[in-house]
């Protein structure tokens, strides 16, 4: 039976503020399968992002085991998980997060240089995936020089290139028109559906939510609701 591509079990997350402690996440134990196109819903304050946050290693639990990809990463040493986080683990953000003197190419395969991928390796995949998401011609471009729909499809190529277990999107269509959103959910779909890619998204958007196939809500820092959906 395959690994799941994450497996929480009892995970807390507690801040304190001021003499109160605030539990951001409460027990919470869930599996997210291998290639399976999850949103975390709730609106703000629910907890998805810290949720989502504790997954990639971001942040470490208060207490309860967080796995990804069949490795407990809440106990891992600093610099392992940074490593791991780098070799399975990728993001895409509500800000994009392009580094701005970096072309559109540099910027897409910047994590796999970090991993030691070979220029030719890197290359290829990136201009195959530039070429899948409507992006060839832009590789030379400045993300200056381009629209936010085409900088968040260069940060879904930048997450994917380096094939990760897991793709973490937070709030990806966020600063994004209606237009605009619905051509990257049906990026991520196709990436989901022929390579496999797992993705799991925190969101408030109606749309992500009705294109995922899992819908996990979220109240309070605990899930209200998990279903699947068509």
């Amino acid at each position: 039976m395959a690994e799941p591509a994450v497996r929480t079990e009892e995970v807390w997350k507690t801040f304190r503020q001021a003499s109160e402690e605030i539990h951001a996440v409460q027990d919470i134990s869930l599996e997210i399968g291998q290639g399976e196109f999850t949103a975390l819903a709730g609106p703000s304050g629910s907890g998805k992002t810290t949720l989502l946050n504790l997954i990639g290693g971001l942040t470490r639990p208060t207490r309860g085991m967080v796995q990804v990809a069949g490795e407990d990463i809440g106990n891992m040493k600093a610099r392992r998980l940074a490593r791991f986080r780098l070799h399975n683990v990728g993001f895409v953000f509500q800000a994009y997060n392009l580094l701005p003197v970096l072309t559109a190419l540099e910027n897409a395969e910047f994590p796999m240089l970090l991993q030691g991928v070979g220029t030719a390796e890197r290359q290829s995949r990136v201009r195959s995936l530039f070429e899948q998401t409507g992006l060839s011609g832009l590789e030379d471009r400045l993300p200056g020089r381009l629209s936010g729909g085409q900088q968040q499809r260069i940060a879904v190529i930048r997450a994917v290139a380096g094939q990760p277990a897991l793709v973490l999107a937070d709030e990806p269509t966020a600063n994004l028109d209606s237009t605009t959103s619905n051509s990257l959910l049906c990026l991520m779909d196709e990436l989901n559906r022929d390579l496999g890619v797992t993705f799991l998204f925190a969101t408030h958007d109606t749309n992500v939510m009705n294109r995922s196939r899992r819908l996990i809500q979220m109240v309070d820092g605990a899930i209200e609701c998990d279903r699947a959906q068509p």
